[in-house]
């Protein structure tokens, strides 16, 4: 039955999170092939800007955990369904997945879901809570690495499953698009060190995203070469007690004058820009992890701990570098060689990253192949 695209995503909130932009730049995506693009969700910043863009927002308690609130949006879900004759669903989180789900279900329309992370379990009850990702006409896995843990940890697997990797801005993250006087003020404004190699760590201060890990390396590092270096740590506080921790750690081993907390940045482009080699520690494997992305997208060489999507974007000794997980010494000594290689300065291999990023992970590709799953289910050519 041939039938007119009109897709309806939920999801919680409408902010920065990985799931969140994807759901973002499908909704553009939607809007700019004259197809119908709308959204329940329960707040966010990023809902004026969709709206301005053409997309439908709906606001409602899609965030909420409650059962009695989850049953309820199924009739508000419903409500949406019918009012703007949406055909197909597209759910990215579980608990309002629960309730696109019996939406679906009573509006006898299509559901798609995308399984963002690895949605750990310790008993059957969360593991039959996450198992609605899988319930779906179609899974979207955003790695293969999210792929093989549904595969792994589950006992059945929807036959209907697709890895569709996330994707970034490639015209934002462009290098010819960053002015030297841009980041020559921004130096000068942090006070850092104009002729150092600059590592960058971009990430939320959080236990897991390996901020101990790096700060470890940098003391063996500061011990075996003569090189001036400076690690700079991008990113918002989320854990104010570990930041503590990590500047103790700072001045314990002497690193006060090669480490930098600088706090957020909403010009990522050229944060990676001054950079000269991009960290991505996560002790704990990523879903998919845009940093590695982001960093080759500018040209720049990515160090990253060796699991999780991690291994799915860096080709080792073009792209980039794995450690071991946990390993500082392990870090310190691919940071050395990088350095030492003189790796990071060859122009031909930064052409080489980014032609890699454009060719792979952009939200152009992303963005393709979902629609192309939306088409395949509702059999629209």
């Amino acid at each position: 039955m041939k039938e007119k695209l009109r897709v309806l995503q939920v999801i919680p909130k409408l902010n920065i999170s990985g799931a969140e932009q994807g759901c973002f730049d499908v909704a553009n995506f939607l809007v700019k092939n004259n197809l119908l693009s709308y959204i329940a969700t329960s707040s966010g910043y990023r809902i004026e800007q969709l709206e301005k863009n053409g997309s439908t927002v709906i606001k409602i308690p899609v965030h909420s955990k409650n059962p009695f609130t989850i049953i309820l949006n199924i009739f508000k879900i419903s409500a949406i369904i019918r009012k703007h004759k949406i055909n197909l669903i597209h759910a990215r989180s579980r608990a309002p997945a629960w309730s696109s789900y019996f939406a679906a279900k009573l509006t006898n329309i299509k559901f798609v879901t995308t399984f963002h992370g690895t949605y750990n379990f310790n008993n059957f009850i969360k593991k039959f809570y996450n198992s609605i990702m899988l319930r779906s006409d179609h899974v979207i896995a955003i790695s293969e690495f999210i792929f093989s843990e549904i595969k792994n940890k589950y006992a059945f697997v929807n036959k209907n499953i697709s890895v569709v990797a996330r994707g970034i801005d490639a015209s934002t993250l462009n290098p010819l698009h960053v002015s030297i006087n841009e980041i020559d003020k921004f130096i000068e404004g942090q006070s850092l060190r104009k002729k150092s190699i600059k590592i960058v760590l971009p990430g939320r201060i959080t236990g897991w995203k390996g901020h101990k890990i790096a700060i470890e390396a940098m003391s063996y590092l500061k011990k075996n070469i003569e090189n001036d270096f400076e690690l700079i740590l991008v990113g918002p506080t989320d854990n104010i007690r570990l930041k503590k921790n990590l500047t103790e750690m700072i001045t314990n081993y002497a690193l006060e004058n090669n480490i930098k907390f600088t706090g957020p940045s909403k010009k990522m482009s050229m944060i990676y820009s001054l950079a000269d080699i991009v960290l991505s520690c996560a002790t704990d494997p990523e879903a998919f992890g845009r940093i590695p992305v982001e960093a080759q997208a500018m040209g720049k060489t990515i160090i990253a701990s060796n699991h999780g999507g991690h291994k799915e974007t860096i080709i080792e000794g073009m792209s980039g570098f794995l450690y071991s997980p946990l390993n500082a010494q392990e870090l310190a000594r691919t940071i050395q060689n990088v350095i030492s290689s003189d790796l990071y300065k060859s122009e031909k291999i930064k052409n080489k990253r980014r032609k890699f990023i454009l060719e792979n992970f952009t939200d152009e590709v992303m963005c393709l192949k979902t629609l192309n799953i939306y088409q395949q289910v509702l059999d629209i050519e």
